[in-house]
């Protein structure tokens, strides 16, 4: 039987709100080495976002390489990275042939010799057990030529095309190479496919800091670009777990500790993938069951619409920091322009099971970051392989609490009393006006483990959007949120919209590439 770990947007040396979380990426590391010596897992790939920034800090690489060694002390015989659109392809490959002869496969960039994107992997005895089409984030400037003078729908859909063809081009190249082996070795090999993309219908939440990475053309990339003849996708990108198109076999793992408050409620899941599995676990009954999210404290708001990325709402380039100037800090951070989802929205999850920490009984068990190990959600792919999805721990809770100004109190009191350690986001949307919200919620907090990390003033908000002002906070602001305001504040006409953002991102993108 052979064993694969799909995992992805890790994002090493993310801040939220400026709070560094290396201890939380330590934990999290830990607990899956602590998952591929107790699963015996054979392979462990990560589809994409390796790090939150093309430059990450040094604690995040010393994470990274301290993880790698680490691995090659356990019976993982073979890691597979691929790059995702925050990493510099250039810094993951720069150590590629050295970590080669570990047998850890790095993939930055789309390669010139398209079947270095196949890799054969072998058991223990030196046949081949797994073929790999390890497909990074394609970016535009790889799989579109530039033509004079093309229109917007032009660039789409050659966008589109690039990526399908790449697709088509690799997954014939790993089949040729499967029948090859089928032919020599009497017996098949499996494929898994890798990407690092947005498909249609992908599910994401406000405020995940996701990236839109193929502007307009979203809609066009489907699950019909992976090859029906491949056993497994293993995708990265967007933050939420979920399958694609209804198709079991082609899965987003998410990323593995919550990137924001508006992920706060979901399950963080790795998945397990068994080729060969034996008849026992096969036999055993399926488990898709779903669970009501509901926070620490307060009762769950009503549930929202949740977002799905478009053009008009691009997001390309969020979280990259931005010079500070006087100016800038002299923007209010209380009162916010913000038209967002409920980061307290619950929703029900493509698969989920129960969980104490969302629940509201968070044990001493998941706080100090230990789980039992087994699966939560069970998918029975062909007669001879599984899918087990394992749930991650929470290591540093998090929570937003809203509400009036006694229900955030009383919130306060009962987390107060917990002795638990939460960062907290802090959102008042009572009428009364409370206008020393920040002093009276650092008097509640003081003497105790709970730390506030952002504080939302939704009455001075609405006090704000019915005078017609613009004060946004610089931490809430993206590039491309910068320009959006600017077309506003210009008053530009709908039908150039759609011009200016292509030039725009065009900008982004080189300005990106020069990182490389």
């Amino acid at each position: 039987m052979l064993t694969l770990l799909h995992t992805s947007d890790w994002h090493l040396g993310r801040r939220l709100y400026g709070k560094p979380r290396y201890d939380e990426f330590k934990q999290f590391l830990d607990w899956q080495l602590q998952t591929l010596r107790e699963q015996k897992v054979d392979v462990l790939l990560i589809a994409g976002d390796i790090f939150d920034t093309t430059a990450p800090s040094n604690q995040a690489q010393n994470l990274y390489y301290d993880f790698l060694s680490q691995v090659c002390d356990t019976d993982c015989r073979h890691v597979i990275i691929v790059a995702g659109n925050h990493d510099s392809a250039s810094f993951l490959e720069a150590p590629k042939q050295l970590l080669k002869a570990f047998n850890i496969h790095i993939i930055g960039s789309m390669t010139d010799t398209p079947t270095d994107e196949v890799i054969t992997l072998s058991d223990k005895a030196g046949q081949p057990e797994l073929i790999v089409m390890a497909v990074p984030y394609l970016r535009d400037r790889d799989v579109r030529t530039v033509g004079h003078g093309e229109r917007l729908d032009d660039k789409e859909r050659k966008l589109a095309q690039g990526i399908k063809t790449h697709y088509a081009q690799i997954a014939d190249i790993a089949i040729a190479q499967q029948a090859q082996l089928h032919a020599k070795y009497k017996r098949s090999i499996p494929i898994v496919a890798t990407g690092h993309l947005f498909t249609v219908g992908g599910q994401t939440m406000e405020g995940d800091g996701v990236r839109d990475l193929y502007v307009g053309s979203l809609g066009s990339i489907g699950a019909e670009i992976f090859h029906p003849q491949i056993d497994y996708v293993a995708l990265g990108h967007l933050h939420i777990p979920q399958a694609v198109g209804g198709q079991p076999h082609i899965r987003y793992a998410g990323s593995p500790i919550a990137m924001g408050f508006s992920e706060s409620r979901q399950q963080k899941q790795v998945h397990l993938l068994r080729f060969d599995a034996n008849p026992d676990l096969l036999s055993q009954p399926l488990q898709t069951l779903t669970i009501q999210k509901k926070p620490l404290v307060s009762a769950p708001t009503p549930v929202n619409k949740r977002k799905r990325m478009s053009h008009t709402s691009m997001d390309l380039f969020a979280e990259v920091e931005l010079p500070e100037s006087p100016m800038l800090k002299a923007i209010n951070a209380e009162a916010e322009i913000e038209v967002a989802i409920d980061a307290q929205a619950s929703y029900k999850a493509q698969y989920d099971t129960p969980s104490d920490h969302l629940s509201g009984q968070m044990s001493e068990q998941k706080l100090s970051g230990q789980s039992s190990g087994q699966p939560y959600n069970v998918a029975k792919l062909s007669d001879t392989t599984l899918l087990q999805s394992l749930p991650v721990p929470v290591f540093q809770p998090i929570q937003t609490l809203r509400g009036d100004w006694q229900t955030i109190k009383t919130s306060l009191h009962s987390l107060k009393n917990s002795q638990q350690s939460v960062w907290l986001e802090v959102v008042y949307d009572g009428e009364e006006v409370v206008g020393d919200l920040s002093e009276k919620i650092a008097e509640l907090v003081n003497d105790s483990r709970l730390e506030v990390l952002r504080i939302k003033n939704q009455q001075k908000r609405d006090q704000v959007m019915q005078s017609q002002r613009m004060d946004e906070s610089l931490e809430e602001l993206n590039p491309t949120q910068v320009f959006e305001r600017c077309l506003i504040a210009h008053q530009v006409l709908e039908e150039q919209k759609p011009m200016l953002w292509s030039k725009y991102t065009e900008v982004l993108e080189s300005l990106q590439g020069g990182q490389q």
